[in-house]
């Protein structure tokens, strides 16, 4: 069984950055050995040094210093596949900042896209994708951070 691609939302790596014992870290270890592949976007990236560089986050997480968003950032860069110019295919009105992750998913045929975006997650109770699914011919799963722990968990013992 191949492994699974999957797109990250800030919030994930925002969480995988101030809590490096959390279940969010642990996917990116996931993604460091090689147990599943991580894609991201210039876009993606630009969203997460904004986020990390953020006043209010660096105070309530003190240790995101200016040299540790650097070294994640360049950590994220290294261990996953950096997609240009993406094209805007999916126009999510409800928060149409969160429109990057679903077009990366969409153009990297993710598998996974790891949310803890509540917009994004309401996406599974309506049908707003499957028009997107149907051309493409295949569907990725939106899943919060515990749901792929548990299918990475679930696979590995099968």
């Amino acid at each position: 069984m191949g492994r699974s691609k999957v797109v990250f939302d800030c919030m994930i790596f925002l969480q995988a950055a101030a809590r490096p014992t959390g279940p969010a870290a642990v996917l990116l270890e996931l993604v460091e050995i090689g147990a599943i592949e991580l894609f991201v976007s210039d876009a993606t990236l630009e969203e997460l040094r904004d986020v990390l560089t953020r006043p209010s986050i660096q105070r309530k997480f003190p240790s995101l210093t200016t040299s540790a968003v650097s070294d994640f950032v360049e950590r994220i860069k290294l261990s996953s596949f950096c997609l240009a110019n993406i094209p805007s295919t999916f126009p999510f009105d409800r928060d149409p900042k969160d429109a990057k992750y679903i077009d990366l998913a969409l153009t990297s045929k993710a598998d996974f896209l790891v949310t803890r975006d509540k917009d994004i997650l309401d996406l599974r109770d309506t049908d707003q994708l499957e028009p997107l699914f149907a051309q493409l011919g295949w569907k990725f799963k939106i899943v919060d951070r515990f749901e792929m722990l548990s299918y990475i968990r679930f696979r590995e013992q099968a």
